[in-house]
């Protein structure tokens, strides 16, 4: 699997990538589409689902519970785009979608649960 631009610049990030699958709806332009949001951070999210699109326009971006956000490309490849928020998420309201929607060890964490589980849950 190819990494997504700016994949080599994890040291130079605000914050790490936290995976989710969620789908969601955006607004880009005159086009309305439903897309998977892949990865999130305060400042940011990753979606797949549109095609290649232009570096610095905007796009609404519907998430749950939320007034619609708005941001804007930062990268873009074909059927994948990094998204720059025009501001950066609430702590509180990130929180609540990374507790609600991580996969993985992030949900846990985000619940105060370790990131691996104890033997116990394995039975």
């Amino acid at each position: 699997m190819p990494p997504t631009p700016g994949a080599n610049s994890a040291e130079a990030r605000r914050f790490p990538r936290i995976g989710v699958e969620l789908p969601v709806r955006v607004k880009h332009g005159l086009v309305r589409a439903t897309v998977m949001l892949k990865d999130l951070t305060p400042y940011g999210a990753r979606i797949e689902g549109l095609e290649k699109q232009r570096i610095g326009e905007p796009i609404m971006l519907m998430l749950p519970g939320l007034k619609p956000k708005l941001a804007f490309i930062a990268w873009s490849e074909p059927m994948t785009s990094g998204l720059e928020f025009d501001h950066p998420l609430h702590e509180d309201v990130f929180a609540t979608l990374i507790s609600d929607f991580a996969v993985g060890h992030h949900r846990r964490m985000a619940l105060g649960r370790p990131a691996k589980p104890s033997i116990r849950d394995a039975a």
